[in-house]
Parts: C-alpha cells; sequence; structure tokens
C-alpha cells in the first residue's frame, strides 16, 4: 500500500501546502511508503521550506496499490475521475470554506457527489468536521481528523524587539487599512513588518523576534501562522477565522470581531504601550505556548496518521 497526497504546485507560501508536504515525509519515516503527487507540474520543486518528501509522477502511479488523497479545492475534479479508474480515494479537508468550489459545472450535485463516493474524509480541525458532519452530512465511520506539527526547533521566542509581524497575502486590503493606521501611530522606535514571500526559515526568524503578530483569517480550517507565532512568543491579535476558536485563549491569543478595525487597531496601541511601559510579563505566555506545543507536537500528528493508516489498510482487507 502507498499513499499519495495530491498537491498544487506553487512555492507560494502556504501552510496546507506545507502540512501536505510534511505528513508525506513523516510517514516515511513511519515507514509507510508516501509520496506527494503534483499532478499540474511534475516537474516542479517545492522549496520555500525544508523538507524531505518524496515526489511521484503521474505514469507511476497504481489502481493496485495507491490511495490518492486530494485536496479539498480538487474534490469535485478528481474523486469520480479517480475512482472510475480503479483508485481508493480520500478528500484531506484543510478549510471547510473551500469545499463549496465545483470543478465540474455539469454536475450541480458534484459536491455532495465527490463527498459521497469518496472512501475517506480527513479534517484538519474541530469546526472542519463541524461542518464536514452537519453541513456535507459525510457519515462518520468515514471522517478522520488529522492534525499538523510546528517545529520548535524553528519557531521558538527569542530576543524580543519592539517589532509587530504580520502577513500581507491574508486579507490584503483588510490588513492593509488596519496597518496604514497603526503605522502613523506607533511610537518611533516600533517597527511593522510585512512577512511575505518569505521562507519558513526567514518566517520563523522575524516571528521569534518579534512581540506581535497581527492575524488576517478570513475563513480557515485551523491557521497555521497564527499557531506559529504563538510559539515563537508573540502575542496573537486579530480573526480566527473559524477554525482557530479552538486554540484562540487568551493571553496569548485576542480575538477581534472580523472587520472591527477600530478595535483590532486599539487592542494593538494597548499592547504597544503595555510592552513600552513594562507592564507586559511575557513570561504569562508560557502556559499557553506550553499547551500549544502539545497539541501541535509531532508525536500528536503521528498517532493521528497511524490512525489514518489503520482506515485505509482497513479498506484493503
Amino acid at each position: 500500500m502507498r499513499i499519495i497526497y495530491g498537491s498544487p504546485p506553487t512555492n507560494e507560501p502556504s501552510g496546507g501546502v506545507k502540512v501536505i508536504y510534511r505528513h508525506a515525509e513523516l510517514l516515511r519515516n513511519l515507514g509507510i511508503d508516501a509520496y506527494v503527487w503534483l499532478p499540474g507540474d511534475q516537474d516542479f520543486i517545492c522549496d520555500w521550506f525544508d523538507h524531505r518528501a518524496a515526489v511521484i509522477r503521474t505514469g507511476d502511479l497504481s489502481p493496485g496499490t495507491d490511495f490518492l488523497i486530494v485536496p479539498e479545492i480538487w474534490a469535485t475534479g478528481y474523486v469520480r475521475v479517480l475512482k472510475s479508474m480503479g483508485f481508493r480515494v480520500g478528500i484531506f479537508v484543510q478549510n471547510a470554506y473551500l469545499t463549496h468550489v465545483n470543478l465540474d459545472p455539469g454536475n450541480s450535485n458534484g459536491i455532495r457527489d465527490a463527498y459521497f463516493s469518496a472512501d475517506l474524509v480527513f479534517s484538519i480541525s474541530t469546526d472542519t468536521s463541524r461542518y464536514l458532519s452537519e453541513i456535507l452530512l459525510v457519515p462518520a465511520f468515514k471522517l478522520i481528523e488529522l492534525r499538523y506539527s510546528v517545529d520548535r526547533t524553528l519557531f521558538y521566542p527569542a530576543m524580543k524587539l519592539p517589532l509587530i509581524t504580520y502577513m500581507p497575502r491574508k486579507m490584503g486590503e483588510h490588513s492593509g487599512r488596519v496597518v496604514s493606521i497603526i503605522s502613523g501611530l506607533l511610537p518611533s522606535n516600533w517597527e511593522i513588518r510585512a512577512l511575505d514571500r518569505l521562507s519558513e526559515r526567514a518566517v520563523a526568524s522575524a516571528l521569534s523576534r518579534s512581540i506581535l503578530f497581527l492575524a488576517f483569517s478570513e475563513f480557515e480550517g485551523l491557521p497555521v501562522p497564527p499557531v506559529e507565532a504563538a510559539l515563537a512568543g508573540n502575542i496573537v491579535i486579530g480573526y480566527h477565522g473559524q477554525g482557530g476558536r479552538e486554540y484562540w485563549t487568551s493571553p496569548n491569543f485576542v480575538e477581534i470581531q472580523q472587520g472591527d478595525i477600530q478595535r483590532f487597531v486599539f487592542e494593538v496601541l494597548d499592547k504597544v504601550v503595555e510592552v513600552s511601559s513594562g507592564q507586559l510579563n511575557l513570561g504569562e505566555l508560557n502556559s499557553g505556548i506550553n499547551f500549544l506545543a502539545a497539541s501541535f507536537s509531532v508525536e500528536r500528528e503521528r498517532s493521528m496518521l497511524m490512525r489514518m493508516v489503520e482506515a485505509i489498510s482497513a479498506l484493503t482487507k
């Protein structure tokens, strides 16, 4: 049995893509024959983060040995075709709010058909599982939760600077409004820095030095950057994107109702005053950091992946 993860061929930094490669890599470390499949560009090399995932070409796939896992954005375009070729197929839903995309416009029931036909459906979070079971009506016996881990050798607190970080690829126009206002009100020794098109290591370095991270998550399954930022010792201020609610707890996270730009600005400026006046004790974040470290550990990810392997194996018996 081989487990094959389909992935878009892109070097645009994306937490979802990184999760796919990490899963394939970790499965191989566990002794499972696992690969990443890039049907859009089979010669593509993903190098914005370090990984050792193996890649497989379309011509080397075999219905007799391979379980294919496609991302939710591909479900309506791939599940029916792959099933007709004899493959066992799973859908990895890292963002329930992308399941509405129908790549099979000739079939108005394409979305429900894809999830009905899939052998298994993998969910990234509690919010995603609820969406899949209650809205798309995926039966419980098909649904398996998977998570990701965060590399603690990269994402950890270092010597902090008067620095605020954010990712402009998230809600770009919206974040631009917030950042523009804050930039004009910050003390002269403070900097606000966009983390854009950087390698994973460069992002980790910046997050380890910053004190505040602004989260502009619109609709997310289990957003990765806020977790990485919090583990790197930031107070994360902003939007949880629905899926992040399960870890969005004080004092490591400050929730802003999506669109409440005025409160967003006031919360950031209040934290800047607390830091500048010495009122903010970053040591209070340690309990939350330890909780996140356990929740997003390699051990937990490995355990969930092994449950997935068992479920896939049961299909072939």
